[in-house]
């Protein structure tokens, strides 16, 4: 019986802090949780989707992921730590006699910060090999040069926001006719010191 209220008065030793998005994603509270001290909580993750930062219900098929770095009094500041779309959506994208087109590269933005990023092009038919293999060199090549000229922020909202998606989409169209073209994943490897 002391054993049970022994860790009943633990509990209630432990102390709620609330989770702060960056200010890229204007602050908004991702959620709360319990610690008994605030460095307990750093480097806990957090899940969110963009809809619940944004309210776009349109939006709620990407999945954001962000990382407890620092504490401010009762408040956890965290850091985007990367972002997925759902299975369910890129699954819905996927059609039969199209071509599916995955390219994963490792980019640097003009900050330091070192992220792993997937991108996706999906055809209106079926496209051959050299055309696949324009389409990726395009991806990566618009993904490490929009990353050397942008910091993190730029970059992670450029990405979030499709806007990257757009202008892969509009160079990659010139090679083969797309039908659509998503920046499918997204993660943080390295932060600057």
């Amino acid at each position: 019986m002391s054993s049970k209220t022994a860790i009943k008065d633990k509990w209630k030793l432990k102390k709620w802090f609330t989770i702060v998005a960056p200010k890229t994603f204007g602050e908004v509270i991702l959620g709360t949780t319990p610690a008994f001290d605030a460095n307990q909580a750093l480097n806990r993750k957090v899940e969110t989707t963009l809809y619940d930062l944004t309210g776009d219900y349109s939006l709620v098929y990407v999945h954001l992921y962000f990382r407890v770095i620092g504490v401010e009094g009762d408040r956890l500041l965290t850091r985007f730590a990367g972002h997925e779309l759902s299975r369910d959506y890129i699954r819905s994208l996927v059609r039969r006699k199209s071509s599916k087109i995955d390219a994963i590269t490792d980019v640097t933005t003009k900050d330091g910060y070192v992220l792993r990023v997937k991108g996706l092009a999906l055809t209106t038919y079926r496209a051959h090999r050299s055309q696949k293999t324009e389409i990726r060199k395009i991806i990566w090549n618009i993904l490490s040069t929009r990353a050397s000229e942008t910091t993190f922020d730029e970059f992670v909202q450029d990405i979030v926001f499709g806007k990257l998606s757009n202008d892969i989409f509009q160079q990659a169209k010139k090679i083969y006719p797309l039908r659509k073209v998503e920046v499918e994943k997204t993660k943080l490897l390295k932060a600057p010191a």
